[in-house]
C-alpha cells in the first residue's frame, strides 16, 4: 500500500523530494502506484537504458540530448578530451518543437535509481530546463522526485579526479543545482523482503558501516568455500558480467540433451543496450532460469527474481517448474516497450511507443551480476565478496536474499570491504524529514495550490503574442490594416483590463491564503476562485478567442497570407490551450469549473475532409496549381493541406520532390534542426536563400518533423 503522506507531499506541494529506503522497502512499488494516481504532468527518467525500461521511462541523456563526457560548471576553457564546459553544453540544446513544448509543460520529473546519477549530469539537466523554460529557478521551476538508495550502486565516473576538482562528490546531491535548496529526504522504513530481525540488523550494520564483531561473526558462519548446489536452486552473485556469463554458459554446456534457441521479436526503435533479456535465449531441459518480471495475471505464480527449472521444450513452447509451486507452467512471452513522451491536444504529457521487444521474461540464472540483481529477491544465493566488490556491492548482494540461512559465502567478509561513504550519511542526516512530512504538507499545500491556480489564470502572455501578431500584420500588403488595427486595439484594451483584474485577484488570494487556518477559511477561497475561473474563461473566450477566430476566417485562403495565417493560428491555438486548462483547473482536489458549463472548444477552421480531398488530387498526379484552380483555393492553402500529411510521416521522398527541388531540399537539410529556431516560418525565411518561398519552407519543416516522429 502506498504511503499516503509521501504521496501528498509530492502531489500537493512543489518540494523537491529524495525518496529512499533500505533494500526491500517498496521504493519501486511507490513509484508504480504514484504514477497511476498523480495528476501532475510528469516524466520518468533513469541514468541507464535498462533502468529506464524497467521504470517505464526514458534515459536522462536521450530526453535532454546530453553529451556523454563529464560536465564542468565553468565558463573557463577546459581540456575537451576530459569534459565539456557551460559553453560546450549550450551547443547541445537543439530540440525539436514537440520536445520543447513537452519540457515547457512538464510539472514533475521523476528520476529512478538515483544512486547511479552523477552530480554533473543533474547540473546539465538543470541548465537545459532553465534554458528551455526561460525560467531562472532551479530546474526551470520543475519539481524533482529522486528515488533510490545511495548505499547501493554508486555512479560510474570515468574522470573522477577531474570531476572532484569541481564537485564535493560524484553523487547527485553534490550538484550545484541543489546547493541551498529545500530538498527533503523521506525514507521508507518497513522492510518487506526480510522478516528475520537478526538478519535485518546485520544488513543495517553493513549498510551503515556500523556492523559489530558479533554480527560479522554470525555472517561469516555462512562461509563454505567448497559448497556446490545439489537439488536446491542457488544463484551465484558476481561482480562482473563476464563472470556471470562464464558460469551460466559452463552450466548450460554441462547439461545433456538438445539445445533450443528462442529469438526475440523486435519492432521499431529498441536499441541493444536496452534489451531487458537475451535477444537469443538458449535453453536445455534442466536449465535454471529466473523470471525478470512479476506475473501480471491473477494467478501471481512468479515474481521478479523467482527461480524455475526447464522440464520440457519444443520449438515454440517452454515448460518449467517454478520453485515452491506444484505442477508445470507454460511460459508466456512478455512485451517491453521503448517509449517517448509527447503532448496531446490538451497539453497533457502522454507516452508514445517507439518500439517493442517481445521475449520470454526469463534469463539463465545459475549466476547473475550484482547490477542486474538490484531490485530482485532470492531464497538462496552464493556470494564471493572478494576484493573485486565495489562500494555498495556487498550490501546489495546480501540484501537480495530473504534469509541469512539462504546465503553461502565463498570467501569471508572482512570489515575492510564494508565501508560507508560519510558524504552520503551527512547528506541524508541534514535533509531527513520523515518526522515533518505532514507538517510540510500542511504548511505548503495551500500556497502551492494558489500559485498553481495563478499560473493557470495569468493572461499577461496575451499582450506579448498580440504585439507579435501585429508586427507580422504590418509586414503584409494583403491585409486590411484598418480592420487588423481595430481588432488589435480591441483585444489589447480587453487584455489590459483582464490583467488588472488578475492582479487584484492575485493580491487578494496571496493575502488571504496566509490567513487560512481551517477548512472553512479555505472553502471561502475555493468559492472565490471558482467565480474567478468562470469570469476569466467567459471574458477570454468571447472577447479574444472568438474575435481572433473571426478574423482568421476572413484571411484564410487569401493568397500571400500564409505566413500571417500560420502566426495567427498559433496565437488562436494558445488561447484555446489557456481556456481548456481553465476548464481542468483544480484547487488541491476540488474542480473549479462546473461540469455542466464546460465547452468543447476548437480553433479549427480548415476541416480534415478538405485536406483529404487535396491529398487525393495530389496523389492522382495533379500539380499544386491545378489543384488550387480546381478547388478555387490559394496555392498556399493547398501546400498547408499537404504539410499536414507530411507532419504525420505520410509524405514520401517522391511526393516532396514534385514540389521542392533536390537542391533546395539539400540546402534546408544541411541547416535542420537549427539551434536558434524559434518555431516561426520567418526565422527560416531569413536563414535560407531568397528563392525559398514560405510554402516550400512550411512543407520542408513538416516533412522532416514527420520523418523524426516515425
Amino acid at each position: 500500500m502506498m504511503n499516503t503522506d509521501i504521496f501528498h507531499l509530492v502531489e500537493f506541494t512543489n518540494r523537491n523530494v529524495f525518496l529512499t529506503g533500505k533494500a526491500g522497502t517498496g521504493k519501486t512499488t511507490f513509484l508504480n502506484e504514484f504514477v497511476k494516481k498523480t495528476r501532475k504532468n510528469h516524466i520518468i527518467l533513469a541514468p541507464t537504458g535498462i533502468a529506464a525500461i524497467n521504470a517505464g521511462g526514458v534515459t536522462i541523456h536521450s530526453m535532454f540530448g546530453l553529451p556523454l563526457r563529464t560536465f564542468i560548471p565553468t565558463l573557463e576553457r577546459i581540456d575537451e578530451n576530459l569534459g565539456n564546459n557551460i559553453q560546450d553544453l549550450v551547443g547541445h540544446f537543439k530540440y525539436r518543437k514537440q520536445k520543447l513544448k513537452l519540457l515547457r509543460e512538464v510539472e514533475l520529473i521523476i528520476i529512478d535509481e538515483v544512486s547511479m546519477l552523477r552530480a554533473d549530469v543533474l547540473d546539465m539537466m538543470d541548465f537545459s530546463l532553465r534554458h528551455i523554460r526561460r525560467n531562472a529557478q532551479r530546474f526551470g521551476g520543475v519539481q524533482m522526485l529522486f528515488i533510490g538508495d545511495l548505499h547501493q550502486l554508486p555512479p560510474v565516473v570515468r574522470e573522477e579526479q577531474f570531476l572532484l576538482q569541481y564537485y564535493d562528490s560524484p553523487f547527485f546531491f553534490s550538484a550545484k543545482s541543489l546547493e541551498n535548496s529545500d530538498l527533503v529526504t523521506v525514507e521508507l522504513t518497513k522492510i518487506y523482503r526480510q522478516t528475520d530481525q537478526h538478519f535485518v540488523d546485520i544488513l543495517n550494520g553493513i549498510r551503515e558501516s556500523s556492523i559489530s564483531k558479533e554480527q560479522l561473526d554470525a555472517l561469516n558462519q555462512r562461509y563454505d568455500p567448497h559448497f556446490e548446489p545439489k537439488e536446491e536452486a542457488f544463484v551465484y552473485l558476481t561482480s562482473h558480467n563476464h563472470q556471470a556469463e562464464s558460469i551460466n554458459q559452463k552450466k548450460l554446456d554441462e547439461l545433456k540433451g538438445k539445445s533450443y534457441t528462442y529469438a526475440a521479436e523486435i519492432f521499431g526503435d529498441f536499441k541493444p543496450s536496452q534489451y531487458p533479456v537475451e535477444e537469443h535465449l538458449e535453453l536445455k531441459v534442466g536449465t535454471q532460469i529466473m523470471f525478470v518480471r512479476n506475473d501480471a495475471s491473477s494467478e501471481k505464480k512468479y515474481y521478479n527474481g523467482k527461480l524455475a527449472e526447464v522440464i520440457r521444450l519444443s520449438n515454440d513452447e517452454i515448460f518449467v517448474t517454478i520453485e515452491g509451486k506444484e505442477g508445470e507452467y507454460k511460459l508466456k512471452k512478455e512485451i517491453w516497450e521503448n517509449k517517448k513522451y509527447s503532448l496531446n491536444a490538451e497539453k497533457q504529457i502522454v507516452e508514445e511507443v517507439l518500439g517493442s521487444f517481445e521475449q520470454y521474461p526469463v534469463r539463465l540464472a545459475w549466476a547473475v551480476t550484482i547490477h542486474k540483481s538490484q531490485g530482485l529477491t532470492f531464497d538462496r544465493v552464493i556470494i564471493d565478496a572478494g576484493k573485486s566488490f565495489a562500494s555498495g556491492q556487498v550490501y546489495v548482494a546480501l540484501s537480495r536474499c530473504r534469509t541469512l540461512e539462504g546465503i553461502v559465502l565463498k570467501s569471508r567478509i572482512s570489515s575492510s570491504i564494508i565501508f560507508n561513504d560519510k558524504r552520503v550519511a551527512s547528506f541524508q542526516d541534514a535533509t531527513q524529514m520523515n518526522a515533518h512530512i505532514q507538517e510540510i504538507y500542511e504548511n505548503e499545500k495551500y500556497d502551492y495550490a494558489v500559485n498553481k491556480l495563478l499560473l493557470d489564470l495569468d493572461v499577461a502572455w496575451v499582450q506579448l503574442e498580440l504585439n507579435h501578431w501585429m508586427a507580422q500584420v504590418k509586414k503584409s500588403k494583403e491585409i486590411d490594416i484598418l480592420v487588423a488595427s481595430s481588432l488589435y486595439n480591441t483585444v489589447k484594451m480587453d487584455s489590459e483590463a483582464l490583467i488588472k483584474v488578475f492582479q487584484k485577484f492575485s493580491d487578494y488570494l496571496k493575502s488571504k491564503v496566509r490567513q487560512v487556518q481551517n477548512e472553512e477559511h479555505w472553502q471561502i477561497l475555493v468559492n472565490k476562485s471558482k467565480a474567478s475561473v468562470h469570469y476569466f474563461f467567459n471574458e477570454v473566450k468571447e472577447k479574444i478567442f472568438d474575435a481572433l477566430k473571426g478574423f482568421y476566417a476572413e484571411t484564410k485562403g487569401v493568397a500571400g497570407l500564409k505566413e500571417h495565417n500560420e502566426e495567427l493560428r498559433k496565437f488562436i491555438d494558445d488561447v484555446q490551450d489557456y481556456l481548456d486548462k481553465l476548464q481542468r483547473t483544480k484547487l488541491i482536489d476540488e474542480s473549479l469549473f462546473e461540469e455542466e458549463k464546460k465547452q468543447k472548444l476548437t480553433s479549427t477552421v480548415v476541416k480534415v475532409a478538405t485536406q483529404v480531398i487535396t491529398y487525393r488530387l495530389f496523389s492522382e498526379g495533379k500539380s499544386i496549381e491545378e489543384i488550387a484552380k480546381e478547388r478555387n483555393l490559394a496555392a498556399s492553402t493547398i501546400i498547408s493541406h499537404l504539410a499536414k500529411y507530411a507532419e504525420n510521416g505520410n509524405f514520401s521522398d517522391e511526393d516532396l520532390a514534385r514540389i521542392v527541388s533536390a537542391e533546395k531540399r539539400e540546402i534546408f537539410e544541411s541547416q535542420y534542426p537549427h539551434p536558434e529556431d524559434d518555431g516561426t516560418l520567418t526565422f527560416w525565411k531569413n536563414h535560407l536563400p531568397e528563392d525559398f518561398d514560405y510554402g516550400e519552407i512550411r512543407l520542408l519543416i513538416s516533412f522532416f518533423e514527420g520523418k523524426e516522429e516515425m
